[in-house]
């Protein structure tokens, strides 16, 4: 059975709204306001546009090529299995990591409304896992659910901040000493919070997975360009005025400066209220996470490159086994952050899931730029093109350089598991998806 197509414009905005506008910003940008200063602002607004550049580059494949296991058939069909292989794993790799560690942010939000006992650590982990299964409940619901539950939670997110950013603009609070010196730690400090960045803006890949689902498979590059637009603007006008209330020295990883902010200036009701929507970030972004993992696993397993008991669906089209495979990832990760420093394991597993990304969206990007070379009718048919593609594709690829580097500037300790993690994905390939599937163009 297929999955059914029901994914409306608007549900698609959600999706891609609601898997970037989550921790990256409530949480991990305390760590990029710690590395940049002020300029962590400038850090956000670069690595999303850098992002944004190269989603809406890769969108011509999905136009063309609209599919549940899409990230994974693109590469497959326009470089080779092997390629198709690497990135769809890398994929369902950041989006398992990332279930675990948002997972974590959400558990970590929760307890400081409701503590369960005296061990700070074990109520984290506690939350943390009852919110995993809420979430596994309602993406078990199915796609058009999902989309629902996520398009209600997001308006009211995107609400909520835009209510903290003209209160905050107009509050009489903003203290221009908080923006001096705007770059304490120069163009490295700016690298490594554009790493921050990255983290935080890989959600929209969410939308290419569910190009199956979608009624009209247009509405894809507009949705994509709407979301990019929605966060970007949020983030870079939430994040100055943040720093511009409260000095960036001041922030701590594991708790969301914007609460402080909140409290500082309008009182602690208002810090509630920031708490609840971090709250509410997060779990748009689990559902985003969730949802990912399930489509792109349900298509490779059709096409044979995973075991094919993820390709299994319900009466709804919905691939619950991919569902519940993503549910279990996430809690052996979060079980064994249960074991470490969280603030310290928060930041690794967050940044091997960038990583992931990252090489998932240059392969991607290598493959939408062969795309007309390898398929030129095909691809003349489409109904969009990006513009400008002899100037956007160059672009894109430094980009993806760029990313790269700032990603390692800010963590070079992610190097070794990177390269470990790539090399396990071979391994994989090598001596099971090579194994069974069909190799002759999909």
């Amino acid at each position: 059975m297929e999955t059914k197509k029901k994914l409306s414009f608007w549900h698609i905005w959600a999706l891609g709204v609601g898997a970037v506008v989550g921790d990256g910003i409530f949480l991990m940008v305390a760590q990029a306001g710690q590395a940049a200063g002020p300029a962590a602002t400038v850090a956000y607004f670069l690595a999303g546009l850098l992002i944004m550049l190269i989603c809406m580059s890769v969108c011509e494949l999905a136009v063309g090529m609209p599919k549940a296991g899409s990230i994974y058939h693109w590469s497959r069909r326009v470089i080779s299995p092997a390629f198709g292989t690497l990135t769809g794993l890398c994929y369902v790799a950041m989006n398992a990591i990332f279930l675990g560690s948002v997972g974590i942010a959400a558990g970590q939000i929760t307890n400081s409304f409701f503590q369960i006992g005296s061990n700070e650590q074990l109520s984290a982990t506690i939350w943390t896992l009852i919110i995993l299964t809420v979430v596994l409940g309602i993406a078990l619901l199915g796609g058009e659910i999902t989309g629902r539950a996520q398009l209600i939670l997001v308006a009211a997110l995107v609400g909520i901040m835009l209510v903290f950013i003209v209160l905050g603009l107009f509050s009489g609070r903003i203290d221009a000493a908080n923006l001096t010196p705007f770059a304490p730690h120069g163009a490295t400090g700016i690298c490594a919070a554009m790493g921050m960045g990255v983290y935080a803006y890989l959600g929209p890949l969410s939308l290419l997975t569910a190009g199956d689902e979608v009624k009209d498979i247009r509405s894809f590059p507009k949705a994509m360009f709407w979301a990019f637009a929605t966060f970007i603007l949020i983030y870079t006008l939430a994040i100055f005025v943040l720093v511009g209330l409260v000095d960036s020295s001041q922030y701590s990883t594991m708790e969301s400066p914007f609460t402080t902010a909140a409290t500082y200036v309008f009182g602690d009701f208002a810090g509630l209220v920031i708490n609840i929507a971090a709250w509410i970030a997060a779990v748009t972004c689990l559902i985003g996470e969730i949802f990912s993992v399930s489509r792109l696993t349900h298509g490779m397993a059709v096409e044979k490159a995973l075991p094919p008991v993820l390709a299994k669906v319900d009466k709804k089209g919905n691939p619950y086994v991919g569902v519940i495979f993503g549910y279990i990832v996430a809690v052996i990760i979060v079980l064994i952050g249960s074991f470490e420093a969280l603030e310290n394991f928060y930041l690794t597993i967050a940044t091997l899931g960038s990583v992931a990304g990252t090489l998932n969206m240059t392969i991607c990007l290598i493959a939408s730029f062969l795309y007309k070379r390898k398929f030129p009718e095909e691809w003349a048919n489409l109904c969009w093109h990006m513009p400008l593609r002899k100037i956007t594709y160059p672009l894109a690829f430094i980009g993806c350089i760029a990313l790269f580097i700032s990603l390692y500037a800010g963590a070079i300790s992610a190097l070794i598991p990177s390269v470990i993690f790539v090399a396990l994905i071979i391994l994989f390939y090598l001596f099971y998806s090579s194994k069974h599937i069909d190799k002759t163009e999909a």
